[in-house]
């Protein structure tokens, strides 16, 4: 676990000395796979970095994020240009570097049982290895805890106010680049207090690339997929107003672009076993489920990609976070709680 608290930027530093040694692997791991994708990797660290406008809308709208990402770097020996195109994850694969998928849930509360929600996280296998679990605490702002990808500033997870934020990449949707980055986008939506702050916060932000986020808490559940100029909610079962799930495209008229069979397998899964999800081991054991493709790992599932971590939220008073750093059905379960803080 990396733990870091104060300033944006001394939780960036302490994020990168504590994982300093995952952080150069995992830097060298996405330079040998973008050369291996065909590209120049200074030469797309500075597309992501420079040459595009990512840095520069977020400059505008998350300036405390540049600070985390300057702290990251000081820590880890590296340069706040590299540390910043590593963030680039879903902005990288406009790059032709294919992207992968992921797998959501979400279950709203009732009088009897607290709201629960999880995801795998599925990313390129080279990616293996380089998991890490950021427990974080900014002097101003939410403490939080999130599955991560050293050196990133989070994939996915929940804070301490209850609030928690899943997400999908939807390539079929429109992207910019002059928008933020999916990974500064999601960090703005976990400093929310509340699901609907963190709907604001997204309708609010351009966004780069196309994303499904699902925001859940103790008090709703609200599913959108947003792009460049595209913020619509989505809806899985108009009898389930506090269920939401989701896959990798889009679920709205945003694209009529065909599923890919995958993912459609993985929705068509999700469609059966989510309704009837009621407790948080229903949404670990539905996340570990190999047989729809829902938990992906090496020689299972086509493709070089593997549920790099998962996670599973309770939204209870405090929540509770439980963790994954690889596929959940071989991979031991961590549980953080906010109750000491």
């Amino acid at each position: 676990m990396v733990q870091g608290q104060g300033s944006p930027q001394d939780i960036g530093r302490a994020h990168g000395e504590q994982a300093r040694a995952l952080i150069h692997q995992s830097r060298a791991a996405w330079r040998e796979a973008m050369a291996g994708a065909g590209h120049e990797p200074d030469a797309l660290v500075d597309t992501l970095s420079r040459k595009a406008g990512f840095r520069t809308a977020v400059h505008e709208h998350l300036p405390d994020l540049l600070s985390e990402i300057s702290g990251i770097a000081e820590g880890s020996g590296l340069s706040d240009d590299e540390i910043f195109a590593m963030n680039c994850l879903d902005e990288a694969w406009w790059w032709k570097v294919p992207p992968s998928g992921c797998s959501t849930v979400a279950i709203g509360a009732t009088e009897t049982r607290p709201a629960v929600c999880g995801q795998n996280m599925d990313l390129d296998d080279w990616m293996n290895g380089t998991q890490v679990v950021l427990r974080q605490s900014p002097t101003d702002g939410n403490s939080h805890v999130m599955l991560s990808r050293a050196g990133m500033i989070g994939l996915c997870g929940v804070n301490e106010a209850g609030v928690a934020v899943m997400v999908n990449t939807l390539p079929q949707l429109p992207v910019a680049t002059d928008g933020v980055p999916v990974a500064f986008v999601l960090r703005a939506a976990l400093a929310a207090r509340t699901v609907n702050e963190a709907a604001k916060t997204l309708q609010r932000l351009p966004h780069a690339s196309g994303q499904a986020y699902t925001l859940t808490s103790s008090s709703g559940v609200i599913g959108l997929e947003c792009g460049a100029g595209v913020v619509v909610e989505y809806i899985n079962d108009p009898e389930l107003p506090e269920a939401r799930w989701h896959t990798n495209h889009p679920l709205t008229a945003a694209s009529d672009d065909a599923p890919e069979p995958d993912s459609q397998q993985r929705m068509d899964a999700l469609d059966e076993s989510a309704p009837e999800i009621k407790v948080i081991d229903g949404v670990k054991q539905l996340l570990a489920d190999g047989n729809s493709g829902i938990c992906m790992y090496a020689d299972r599932w086509p493709g070089p990609w593997m549920t790099f971590g998962s996670v599973a939220v309770e939204l209870t008073h405090p929540p509770v976070a439980h963790v994954a750093p690889g596929p959940p059905d071989r991979t031991p379960w961590s549980t953080f709680s906010f109750a000491a803080e």
